[in-house]
């Protein structure tokens, strides 16, 4: 082989070699430089490993009604006072009493004005009302009426009641004194004392050693009824001989309370 073929595969294994071995990073640099286009971009397809997730959506937040934001002034007018308040405090208003006058035509504290007038739109939670004012009241004599009837003609009144019991010989319930007395006047807010008759309690009589027909004589007396016999046999009393008693001697009982006796059965 001459030196001129040697010379050309010498060549020629060197530019292999150099294609080869630096080859790439050639390329590389001319890529960098912008002299060759980039590697086109490869598409990657999600992978999808189960049911797609819920999409959760957050509502918006719920407007709350301002506290202090203006609004129509209820009608308070021909409304007792007592139930006004009520009624304006559900809505967060406050009542302010300012008079109260006299009024034929209407009753204890019934709202006869208020400001801001009704349907008015409210700057202040506040409503300033005025009110008919308690009349006099002429107490009639209720002495010797039943109490319910007294009762009744209190409350037509307006005025109010209390009632103190107290052992009598009227028939219960009967009114037996009153405080104020009859025609007296009286102020609003003045209650009425009744003293109302009731049963009076009656101390059981000692029984126990009489015979049968005494005793029935001692409950008589007393306003007791005689209730069950029970007879017993009995070696040192003779028959009739009361020898135990239900209730007890000296117990307080309503009149006509019912009173057993064991007495001695016939020898």
């Amino acid at each position: 082989m001459n030196d001129t073929v040697k010379m050309f595969l010498i060549s020629l294994i060197t530019a292999v070699l150099v294609q080869v071995l630096l080859g790439p990073q050639i390329m590389k640099m001319q890529q960098q430089q912008g002299l060759l286009p980039g590697p086109a971009p490869v598409a990657v397809a999600p992978v999808q490993t189960g049911p797609a997730a819920p999409v959760q959506v957050t509502p918006p937040p719920a407007t709350v009604a301002d506290p202090q934001a203006a609004i129509p002034a209820p009608n308070l007018v021909g409304t007792p006072i007592r139930d006004a308040r009520k009624v304006a405090s559900s809505q967060g208003i406050v009542l302010i009493e300012e008079e109260s006058r006299d009024a034929p035509d209407a009753q204890p504290g019934e709202i006869l004005e208020q400001n801001p007038a009704p349907g008015v739109m409210l700057t202040t939670r506040e409503i300033r009302v005025h009110t008919a004012k308690a009349k006099e009241a002429r107490i009639p004599n209720l002495v010797g009426k039943p109490v319910a009837e007294a009762r009744q003609a209190l409350s037509d009144m307006g005025v109010a009641v209390t009632e103190v019991q107290k052992d009598s010989s009227k028939t219960p319930g009967t009114v037996l004194s009153q405080k104020p007395l009859p025609n007296v006047k009286l102020s609003p807010n003045t209650p009425v004392e009744l003293t109302v008759a009731t049963l009076p309690l009656i101390e059981v009589p000692a029984l126990t050693g009489k015979y049968l027909n005494s005793a029935k004589t001692a409950l008589k007396d007393t306003g007791l009824e005689l209730g069950d016999i029970r007879r017993t046999e009995h070696e040192e009393h003779g028959e009739n001989y009361v020898l135990r008693q239900d209730p007890a001697a000296g117990s307080k009982v309503p009149f006509g309370t019912v009173v057993n006796l064991t007495v001695v059965a016939p020898n």
